[in-house]
């Protein structure tokens, strides 16, 4: 079932204050009646079971009839640090990322970027990105709406994450010497934190500096396959592969 968010400052007395935007899509879009039910997420994150006591024209209450904590999910933490794609490419890929409970997105600046930033419309971009990232989290029934970094460097992310454990950097041509299962079995037996980070290219992959750079710092070059993959059906594939290999480790 979809979730919707909201601020713990919207609760009083289990009651529930709907903001204008999110009560016109419960009474007019999703067309909502008095004693129908749905939940809400706030940032602690608490999960609230709801039901519609009243829907007016001028009003739209929520009375909260059931509270809970987030479950114990042996899932691990994925941040995904992508070169820049081009237009409607980027959202889809922040889109699936999100239903696939990525934590942390990372738009990247890389030298075979096409799409580079432009000042002037950074804060537009932002907003459309985290506009796509929320309506993902609750169409997925998420418990929180991962964080979406503005674009940057590629050496900055790298040294950000140089002291992350498990770094994978997906390219065509990365030889295969090791089983991605046994990388993450590697990987937990000297860590109990299931913390992952991965890098996928732009639409025209890795500079050969830029791959030298990856492991230089740490990172695993690792091959999808032996299909050459669009950045965006990369990025889903790479993700699909780890967290099926964090759950079956």
């Amino acid at each position: 079932m979809p979730v919707y968010f909201i601020r713990s400052e919207q609760i009083k007395d289990k009651v529930v204050a709907v903001d204008d935007h999110l009560a016109h899509h419960l009474r007019n879009v999703l067309r909502l009646r008095e004693g129908e039910t749905l939940f809400l997420v706030d940032e602690r994150p608490r999960r609230y079971h709801c039901r519609v006591t009243l829907s007016s024209s001028s009003r739209f209450v929520l009375t909260i009839e059931k509270e809970e904590g987030p479950p114990e999910e042996n899932q691990p933490v994925i941040r995904l640090g992508i070169g820049l794609l081009k237009g409607e490419k980027m959202d889809w890929v922040i889109q699936k990322a999100t239903e696939l409970g990525v934590s942390r997105i990372s738009p990247l600046v890389t030298q075979r970027v096409i799409a580079r930033p432009r000042p002037n419309r950074t804060d537009h971009q932002q907003r459309r990105w985290e506009k796509v990232a929320t309506e993902a989290a609750q169409q997925s029934g998420r418990w929180e709406i991962p964080s979406l970094d503005l674009p940057g460097g590629l050496t900055d992310f790298m040294m950000e994450t140089a002291g992350e454990r498990f770094k994978l950097m997906f390219m065509q041509e990365a030889p295969q010497k090791e089983a991605i299962g046994e990388l993450i079995r590697s990987s937990l037996a000297s860590s109990l934190s299931l913390h992952a980070t991965l890098l996928i290219g732009p639409e025209g992959g890795w500079d050969q500096s830029e791959q030298a750079e990856g492991v230089r710092y740490g990172y695993t070059p690792l091959s999808i396959g032996p299909r050459t993959l669009r950045a965006e059906t990369a990025a889903l594939a790479a993700l699909s592969i780890v967290q099926y290999g964090f759950q079956h480790a």
